[in-house]
């Protein structure tokens, strides 16, 4: 298992911020992960328009989960509609 943090941004406009950051938890989960520290960082407005919207919601969830899982994440989670952008980032070893 190695350390990870990722950066989502969902639509502004979703009704429960919560549950698509707990779909985003779940997902993780169901790969063999183990969920760290999520921490919501709000609405935000963006720099330039991403898919016609200027705002956003941001999370940032500390997970651990095996390197060969990492690709299957970002495929399901290309395929969620309600999130706009997101970065997943290995953490250092040390």
């Amino acid at each position: 298992m190695r350390q990870y943090e990722m950066v989502t941004i969902f639509q502004a406009d979703l009704e429960d911020h919560k549950i698509a950051v707990e779909d985003i938890e779940g997902v993780v989960r169901n790969l063999g992960g183990e969920i760290g520290k999520s921490s919501p960082w709000g609405k935000r407005r963006f720099a330039y328009p991403i898919q016609k919207q200027t705002e956003g919601f941001y999370a940032l969830l500390s997970f651990s989960l095996d390197p060969a899982q990492v690709s299957e994440l970002e495929r399901l989670i290309k395929l969620k509609t309600q999130v706009l952008r997101h970065l997943v980032i290995a953490l250092d070893e040390a």
